[in-house]
């Protein structure tokens, strides 16, 4: 990028306003992206004046990181291919985990279904016309047991897509692994494990403060015990895929580290014990320069967040490490086979934006389970896009770009005014009590809404382009979307009630009191987890006890 100095710029400013009035752009109707931030017809020089190379941008690997946490990126490797998987029973899961291995992909990674997110056994009343339907049926130690049945715990990376109990799910990861003599820490991979994300998911278990106050202790476990892990993956997805634009996504997930943050600290960890393994799953919309300019902008704050307020000192703390997914809410029903073009283009705005992993949504994914097809088409999509376009090749392809670098200044600017919202408020958690945040995407939602039932956003076979005479219900008729099986669920509440029958009970029980107890009061309750994990302990008693002593979480939309 060419240096001007202060007459250069003026001269070019000049010329730029000169040419846009001959033009007569001055009529021209408005143009904005996503979080209404105006978009000129051009970029030049005088739209980055104040623009420093080294502060603003430098070189990969370096602060402030804009440009990307590692030198070289995916230049020699490509990123991490993942893909959720996720339904029926342990049996069901583990068959697509093998096919997905042997695909080659290397982390599994799970969603559990509504009940194992609620913390409810497969036999509640509450769970039975849910259990295995939209994920995976987690009750005990031994749907671990069989899930990892012939896979190499410690050769492959386990990720889970649970915000609240995230302690309990890798409690079991860890007896599942000490009962399979792998020690806990060699397991690799991420969780979660944010609680104040659940909140725009609708599968927040406990009151706001005592869900923050598990997730940070699973935090401070990893930090000692798990030295690979990744022990919060902060869910700025939820807030996406609830309404929220790629500046409310930001701002919103960032207040949220914050307060997770400040909770360690105030335990007395120092930053640089656990801000290393801090990470954040992000949602990557379709519109692939806005979304590349929104990671630059994250690593930016990232770092100057971590630096400059938090005093961290290492490399791995001040550089932000992120997954994205291609948004699932841009998948439509019409014409279901155009989704594997907008996933792509998704994926593309993450590789562009550093992402470094990408668990990539399948066409058929925001309607049904993905089949074995529709799970290799999307795996196939990832490893064409990092191993066939050439665009790793270089680190940060579209840096220096007029555009890119100004709409990267701006998205930085919008977020801090959000953030700064939520701090005058309180933080996070106020900011979720009090119905701001959540009141705030909800009009993003909206106006979004309210945009593509005018026509004015388009959305190509749903308000535009349709096909005359196609009807929805047989496009998905001759796709063969996957089906829940009956039987899985009937197979899921007996082996339940025979883990029940067959464990020992007195121990199940001094563990389910021990836990009870230990939450009463400061302690730390991941061994105590684990130890109720191994006795054999459902997910059900464990959340049990525990609603008992921290009560259950009231949506402030209820009040």
């Amino acid at each position: 990028m060419t240096t001007y100095d202060k007459k250069d710029l003026s001269d070019i400013g000049r010329k730029a306003a000169s040419w846009s009035e001959a033009a007569g752009l001055d009529k021209s109707p408005r143009v904005t992206t996503d979080a209404d931030i105006e978009v000129k017809t051009v970029y030049t020089p005088s739209d980055l004046a104040d623009f420093d190379y080294i502060r603003d941008l430098g070189f990969p690997g370096e602060y402030p990181y804009t440009r990307g946490p590692y030198p070289e990126m995916w230049r020699h490797r490509p990123w991490r291919y993942s893909l959720f998987t996720g339904f029926g029973s342990a049996e069901d899961t583990h068959e697509r985990w093998k096919f997905l291995y042997e695909s080659g992909q290397r982390n599994f990674s799970v969603l559990p279904d509504l009940p194992t997110h609620m913390g409810l056994d497969s036999d509640h009343p509450l769970a039975l016309d849910e259990v295995g339907r939209v994920g995976l049926a987690i009750d005990s130690l031994r749907d671990f047991e069989i899930l990892f049945d012939g896979l190499p715990m410690d050769a492959a990376m386990f990720s889970c897509n649970e915000e609240t109990l995230a302690a309990i799910i890798i409690a079991f990861l860890i007896a599942t692994a000490e009962g399979r003599g792998v020690d806990p820490r060699r397991l690799r991979g991420a969780i979660s494990n944010d609680p104040l994300a659940a909140v725009h998911k609708g599968t927040t278990v406990f009151p706001l403060e005592h869900g923050v106050r598990l997730a940070c202790d699973l935090i401070a476990f990893s930090s000692r015990e798990l030295p690979l892990y990744y022990p919060i993956n902060l869910k700025a997805v939820n807030l996406s895929e609830g309404g929220a634009n790629c500046v409310q996504e930001v701002a919103f997930t960032f207040s949220n580290a914050i307060c997770y943050v400040e909770e360690l600290m105030a335990r007395g960890l120092k930053i640089d014990e656990f801000a290393p393994k801090l990470s954040v799953f992000f949602a990557s919309g379709i519109h692939i320069i806005e979304e590349a300019a929104k990671y630059r902008a994250a690593r930016r704050m990232w770092a100057k967040l971590m630096k400059e307020r938090f005093n961290a000192k290492k490399q791995a703390s001040i550089s932000l490490k992120f997954t994205a997914i291609a948004n699932p809410n841009m998948l439509q029903a019409e014409e279901p086979e155009l989704n594997l073009v907008r996933a792509a283009y998704g994926a593309l705005a993450s590789a562009l934006g550093g992402a470094s992993g990408t668990p990539h949504p399948c066409y058929d994914e925001a309607y049904a389970i993905p089949t074995r097809k529709s799970q290799s088409l999307a795996l196939g999509t990832l490893q064409i896009l990092a191993e066939e376009t050439n665009i790793t090749k270089t680190v940060d392809p579209l840096g220096g770009s007029y555009y890119v670098e100004h709409l990267t200044d701006r998205i930085e600017t919008e977020v801090l005014r959000k953030m700064e919202k939520v701090e005058a408020l309180g933080g996070a958690v106020r900011g979720l009590e009090n119905g701001y945040i959540l009141g705030d995407i909800m009009e993003n939602f909206v106006r979004e809404k309210k945009a593509i039932e005018s026509g004015q956003t388009v959305i190509v076979r749903k308000n535009k382009y349709r096909v005359p005479g196609e009807d929805v219900r047989d496009v998905w008729d001759r796709l063969k979307v996957h089906k829940t099986d009956p039987e899985s669920t009937k197979r899921q509440i007996e082996r339940l009630h025979r883990v029940r029958n067959d464990r020992d009970n007195a121990e199940v029980d001094r563990c389910i009191n021990r836990l009870g107890l230990a939450a009463k009061g400061k302690e730390n309750l991941m061994p105590y987890l684990v130890d109720a994990a191994k006795a054999y302990a459902t997910i059900g008693e464990m959340t049990g006890v525990l609603k008992g002593v921290f009560g259950e979480y009231t949506d402030p939309s209820t009040f």
